[in-house]
């Protein structure tokens, strides 16, 4: 008699919670403030609704018809298309990071990228997994990997070209890559990560003043310090809903990079402390899913899926915390944002669809 399938519940409730969490806060973090709160909660809405249609569909899905030849390289080249059009045609605050559709909405290219370099590597890999270590194999990977991180980097996006060598590290270490490849490749990455910091006179301000953001409390260190003050202020259980002060004009990007900062503020240490475990859990399953997957494809997949939402969470609460840099990076599933919204919905529907083969 045929297995029942069944997805991860715990996986899909814990996603769904803090997504529809979200919608809460962005109406919070703009409301009373500066900006105007009813539009920006109808387009994270209609952000979600696009986003959970994709991830229904996608549970249901037969996953393995993302390993076919045509269908991993129409996502590549999509990706690789939109990337290049950006770079003409998307330029926003001196940097080229999105593709605004009849000022309706805006597209981030680089959302894209990451999912499709995850399915690329997942394909790839499992049809090369018994010559893993072969010259060739890295070669080829390498060099989708590399044009990806470059036009990324041309659009000026450090911080999502950084995320794209992490997940290509975690997809090759779920495929079995030799140790000494991977310190052969931090060996390179840190002084190529020391440059792309060097070469732009706005991040080596923002390096050195993530050590000490007190010697610029008007200008660069504004939006560390109002961060902590923000999460300072709501003590252990918080100052309650819509009570934060810090989005009154005070903490840029609340609704957005800084989201975390106002649930910090209006929740306190335990709804802080529930997102960072809700994370916890997303990780915990996610990996489980790939352990268990009855395939190298959905293993490499579920892998790569895993590590493109919890790595974009750690750099988030990272960031807030001070214990990063500045880096322009939403928390997923939360933060007020169309393109972060839909990518993580259908990565989490890809998910529960590998989710369900489990052995």
């Amino acid at each position: 008699m045929p297995r029942t399938l069944q997805y991860d519940r715990t996986l899909c409730g814990t996603v769904l919670a803090l997504t529809f969490f979200g919608i809460i806060m962005v109406f919070s973090a703009t409301a009373g403030g500066p900006m105007v709160s009813l539009r920006y909660v109808i387009k994270q809405m209609a952000a979600i609704t696009a986003g959970l249609i994709a991830m229904r569909w996608l549970m249901y899905f037969d996953y393995q018809q993302l390993r076919r030849q045509r269908t991993v390289f129409a996502i590549l080249g999509t990706a690789i298309v939109l990337l290049t059009v950006v770079l003409v045609v998307g330029e926003t605050a001196n940097t080229h990071r999105f593709l605004n559709v009849a000022d309706l909405f805006s597209i981030q290219p680089s959302e894209l990228a990451k999912l499709a370099l995850i399915v690329f590597l997942a394909a790839y890999l499992e049809k090369r997994s018994d010559r893993l270590n072969d010259f060739r194999t890295l070669a080829g990977a390498g060099l989708i990997a590399g044009a990806l991180c470059l036009l990324v980097l041309a659009g000026r996006d450090l911080g999502s070209a950084f995320s794209l060598v992490v997940l290509a590290c975690v997809i090759f270490w779920f495929a079995g890559l030799k140790a000494h490849y991977f310190l052969g490749a931090i060996a390179v990455g840190v002084p190529l990560l020391a440059l792309g910091i060097w070469i732009e006179d706005y991040r080596v301000e923002r390096f050195f003043i993530f050590w000490n953001p007190e010697s610029d409390p008007l200008g660069a260190g504004f939006q560390i310090i109002q961060a902590k003050i923000a999460i300072g202020t709501g003590g252990l259980f918080g100052q309650g809903l819509m009570q934060s002060r810090q989005k009154m004009s005070f903490l840029p990007e609340a609704h957005t990079d800084f989201i975390f900062a106002v649930i910090c503020e209006e929740a306190g240490l335990v709804g802080g402390f529930l997102i960072v475990l809700a994370f916890g859990v997303i990780l915990w399953r996610g990996m489980a899913t790939a352990a268990r997957a009855p395939d190298r494809f959905g293993c490499y997949l579920a892998g790569g899926l895993t590590a493109m939402i919890a790595c974009q969470a750690m750099m988030n609460l990272g960031v807030v915390l001070a214990l990063l840099p500045t880096k322009g990076m939403p928390l997923p599933f939360i933060s007020y944002g169309g393109t972060a919204m839909v990518t993580a919905l259908a990565a989490t529907g890809v998910l529960l669809n590998v989710s369900q083969h489990r052995t």
